[in-house]
């Protein structure tokens, strides 16, 4: 059985929609760190906090100075685009994958899934031979040059798009989204002042509709997208689906990301046979034709059939980590990192502190904008995570003042898709002195009864 796999897994297939993957995605990562360099972000984001909201075992992470932060973003947009011309693409990819962990490493209150899809397609960049087609390593002869993959790297990417819909759509199944339409119907509200679509959105079954949809749609879409005769309508859905999302909740390139990764899913040969339908399309498909095909099929090695088999253990196990905590992962958060719980909740929040000092016994209030940014702030009153680790930087703060033993205890208050707000830690613990490792939090309040 191993064996037939095996055989099938290497069976060569047209290399052109391995090649462009790896073009979109290079020049996905140029465009978005240029984007974040034009914005200003560098600064913003990174250079003027005076803190940055860590990661568990990652506090040590800090931003360079400027330049050399600034430097880091404009390496990250030219590794991209020496991905996309596959220019030392194993190095390229290498370096990349460095840069880019490190900048999401820095603050942990900007994370987002599709900074690590990015992430992982990286990886599978680095694993997968999507170099020896229409690369400059091909032609300069530092690969061997092949119009031919396995077919197992056009499955590998298949498999790394289909993990993020399949996944997104299990934690969709709860009650909240599915009985009462939340968090949908406190966004929508919010944006009922929309010309033309407003009043559609601020229909009471506008929500209902579209939180059974986006589950739909997140279950089934890539079995739509394999059954050739339904390939074409299920991305034109696609294609209707990310660009509304996009436009609705402004969440960046996630949209275009999911869009133009996802053209994957058609057979392998389908640039060629795309550009073709054009007028002028012999000179336009010239450069498909002139690949020298390779003597011999391409392999891929054991160690990387290693890695890849580590890399899909590992892309399962995570999202799944949180049914190990008996808390609600939507509540407390605990394996919400990595799981792809797409706009799952809706959460406000106020916190305040209370610092003691245990040698003088004298006891007072600080709120977090003594060690946090207005952004950070928002995010870090709703996060169990970012509240112990906001607790950690104001007992710092004061420890810089001398007093070194301080305590600091969080008055944390949520509100959870439009429930009333209630306590999310215990006001009585010292989160200065709690660990913050991969074990349950008993500080954690439990989920309120709705």
């Amino acid at each position: 059985m191993r064996d037939r796999l095996l055989s099938r897994g290497i069976r060569p297939v047209v290399a052109d929609s391995v090649a462009v993957a790896r073009i979109i995605f290079g020049l996905i990562i140029a465009w978005g760190a240029i984007r974040f360099l034009a914005r200003g972000w560098v600064d913003t984001l990174y250079l003027d906090p005076a803190n940055h909201l860590t990661y568990a075992s990652f506090e040590w992470v800090r931003p360079l100075p400027a330049p050399w932060m600034h430097l880091v973003v404009i390496a990250i947009a030219g590794l991209g685009l020496c991905m996309a011309a596959g220019y030392r693409h194993r190095l390229s990819s290498s370096a990349f994958l460095i840069a880019f962990t490190y900048t999401e490493l820095i603050e942990a209150s900007l994370y987002l899934n599709h900074y690590w899809f990015l992430t992982l397609m990286a990886v599978t960049q680095l694993l997968l031979p999507v170099q020896h087609r229409w690369s400059l390593d091909a032609r300069a002869g530092r690969v061997r040059a092949s119009s031919t993959v396995p077919v197992m790297a056009v499955w590998v990417l298949r498999a790394q798009l289909a993990v993020v819909y399949l996944f997104a759509g299990l934690a969709k199944l709860n009650p909240d989204w599915l009985l009462h339409a939340q968090p949908l119907e406190l966004w929508f509200a919010d944006r009922a002042d929309e010309p033309l679509i407003g009043s559609v959105l601020s229909q009471p079954t506008s929500a209902y509709v579209a939180s059974w949809a986006a589950a739909l749609f997140d279950l089934t879409i890539v079995g739509w997208l394999l059954w050739r005769r339904t390939t074409r309508w299920a991305y034109l859905a696609l294609v209707v689906f990310h660009l509304a999302t996009g436009w609705l909740f402004q969440i960046g390139l996630f949209h275009w990301v999911m869009i133009l990764m996802t053209l994957v899913f058609f057979e392998p040969d389908w640039p060629r046979r795309w550009l073709g339908r054009f007028p002028g399309s012999r000179q336009s498909t010239r450069p498909f034709r002139r690949a020298t095909p390779a003597a011999a099929p391409l392999a891929i090695r054991r160690p990387m059939l290693l890695a890849l088999g580590f890399f899909a253990v590992v892309q399962v196990v995570l999202p799944l980590r949180h049914f190990a905590y008996p808390s609600n992962v939507r509540w407390s958060e605990e394996g919400y990192y990595l799981s792809w719980r797409v706009m799952l909740t809706d959460k406000a929040g106020l916190v305040t502190y209370r610092v003691t000092d245990p040698s003088s016994e004298r006891s007072w209030e600080a709120g977090p904008e003594l060690v946090l940014e207005d952004w950070q702030q928002s995010h870090a009153a709703t996060r169990p995570d970012l509240i112990v680790a906001s607790a950690k930087l104001i007992a710092e703060h004061y420890a810089d003042a001398g007093l070194t033993d301080v305590e600091v205890r969080a008055d944390a208050w949520v509100s959870f898709n439009g429930g009333r707000a209630e306590r999310l830690v215990d006001p009585t613990i010292d989160l200065a002195s709690v660990d913050r490792g991969l074990s349950a939090k008993s500080w954690i309040l439990d989920e309120p009864q709705r």
